[in-house]
């Protein structure tokens, strides 16, 4: 890679940024309100999402922004179904934890709550 540096290798390119452009405009002019729109108004104009944002604006965009997220798309073949939060046959994992864990994540959050 020579003289390249990390942050080059995730830039984007110019033509994208002109594309992204558009989008925003369209979202901007033509999306429902919801939450999901102003995760993808986040990153189009540049800004970082979580994992969960990421796949929520995705499924807004998929959209065209006309569902409001409260329904099913019932797009099977996708590879964000399974996140998808109104799947019907989402599978939820809980987190089993030991009573150290349990301990430590109660300790960390009286921290916080303390500050």
């Amino acid at each position: 890679m020579g003289g390249t540096r990390t942050s080059d290798l995730f830039a984007r390119p110019e033509r994208v940024k002109k594309e992204d452009n558009m989008r925003l405009k369209d979202v901007i002019d033509h999306g429902l309100n919801t939450v999901d729109k102003k995760h993808l108004i986040t990153f189009l104009e540049g800004g970082k999402l979580t994992p969960m944002q990421a796949i929520r604006s995705k499924c807004y965009e998929c959209t065209l922004g006309y569902a409001d997220g409260k329904a099913d798309c019932e797009i099977t073949d996708c590879p964000l179904y399974p996140f998808m939060r109104y799947n019907p046959n989402r599978i939820i994992k809980k987190r089993i934890l030991t009573d150290i864990q349990r301990q430590s994540l109660s300790d960390r959050f009286k921290k916080n709550i303390d500050k």
